[in-house]
């Protein structure tokens, strides 16, 4: 739904610009052309979920390691924005004036690139250089569902030239998440209250201004959510960094909270010699505004998010470090860094899963089976990135698309 806000916003902001540089107002074809295209190349690069997955006779390596693979890079943005405005020209003869063909190609180009900007933003993360560069990159600053997104996009685009159809779709879908961050569970009910709020009086300012204002509003307040997440997370980093000096600080997983980037939730990732250490916790950027503690839920919620949670190895334990407003210390998971090393050697399908995983944690049994899991995404049990290898399995799977590990920095030696 982002992705297609995202399309929408870009097709409306072009059809502005053509419309103020032509003097005139863009017909109905070119502009119901615009919206599809905007909409469909913000969309395409997740066409990989066509093939990804069980399709490639691979598990769940399939869908970890080609979603957000090929198609979610900067070669492919390219190609297939040039493929679609080609297809667009082929379907639509008449959009072939020099004005139309321009907007609709700087279209289909923003579209496709859009969708890789705002994959990157959080922290499952993208590799856009590929094949000149084959490692992730994550923004670790947004949620992947962002109400504020939804928020200050979609009230500009509902008192923009809709259908009827389409204001129907754009009030549900306001609806659909200021519900959510009031049932879901996922935001506190402060947090639902400003999404509220702010989405009521958001509307209304709305509402009262003009079509170029809306947008040029809309896009700051879009880019305005997006930098105050980057801001979040690198000052969360920062403070992350300075609390770990008694281990080697390797790398933090960052999750703004939805809604609130004022609280992030981290997952600190080190080595202690040998000792690999994957430690959770809860994080205020800015603790004189909202503590660590508050963001925590409170000492009940955070004495039961320490409680010891059993699964692969010895299981999440309490960290050994103190709390503080800045920084709540949750859950430790350990390992030894030697183990993962020669796992990773000797063991084709765990080398090809750490292709994914940033937080890997694991189980060797000693009948030699391995148990897998990526710590950003649940412990153990049968969720979205748990694996299991048996003792007699070193069949190193087909199609790997031979990204550079989230963890080559623990598992290639200094």
């Amino acid at each position: 739904m982002t992705h297609g806000l995202a399309g929408l916003l870009m097709a409306d902001l072009a059809l502005r610009a053509y419309e103020s540089r032509e003097r005139m107002p863009a017909a109905t074809g070119l502009r119901r052309t615009a919206v599809a295209l905007g909409i469909s190349a913000a969309e395409f690069p997740d066409a990989d979920l066509l093939y990804s997955g069980g399709v490639l006779g691979i598990g769940k390596l399939g869908y970890l390691l080609h979603h957000r693979g090929h198609t979610h890079t900067v070669l492919f943005a390219v190609v297939i924005a040039l493929a679609l405005w080609a297809l667009v020209l082929l379907i639509r003869k008449e959009a072939r004036k020099p004005a139309e063909r321009g907007l609709l190609l700087a279209l289909a180009l923003a579209g496709t690139l859009s969708h890789i900007l705002l994959d990157f933003t959080n922290s499952y993360g993208v590799h856009p250089f590929w094949p000149l560069d084959n490692r992730w990159f994550y923004g670790d600053a947004i949620f992947i569902v962002e109400p504020w997104l939804w928020i200050v996009a979609i009230p500009p685009l509902l008192f923009g030239k809709r259908s009827a159809f389409g204001r129907i779709v754009l009030s549900l879908a306001l609806a659909g998440i200021l519900a959510a961050a009031w049932y879901v569970e996922q935001v506190g009910t402060d947090v639902a209250l400003v999404l509220t709020i702010g989405a009521a009086l958001w509307t209304v300012m709305m509402w009262r201004l003009q079509t170029a204002q809306r947008l040029s509003m809309a896009v700051g307040a879009w880019l305005l959510v997006e930098t105050f997440g980057f801001v979040s997370s690198s000052t969360t980093r920062a403070h992350l960094v300075r609390a770990t000096t008694d281990a080697r600080f390797i790398d933090a997983v960052i999750n703004s909270a939805p809604g609130n980037a004022l609280c992030q939730n981290v997952l600190v990732i080190e080595l202690n010699g040998d000792k690999y250490d994957v430690t959770s916790g809860v994080v205020a950027p800015w603790p004189t505004v909202r503590s660590a503690m508050s963001c925590a839920g409170g000492e009940a919620e955070i004495a039961q998010s320490r409680l010891p949670q059993r699964g692969l190895g010895d299981g999440l334990q309490p960290s050994p470090r103190v709390s503080n407003d800045t920084i709540v210390w949750l859950r430790r998971w350990r390992g030894a860094r030697s183990e993962l090393q020669q796992l990773a050697a000797t063991r084709c399908e765990v080398a090809a899963a750490l292709e994914f995983m940033r937080a890997p944690v694991w189980e060797l049994s000693e009948n030699g089976a391995v148990r897998l899991s990526d710590l950003r995404y649940g412990f153990g049990g049968n969720g979205f990135a748990d694996m299991s290898f048996d003792s007699a399995s070193n069949t190193c799977p087909p199609y790997v698309p031979g990204w550079i590990p989230p963890r080559a920095d623990v598992i290639d030696g200094d």
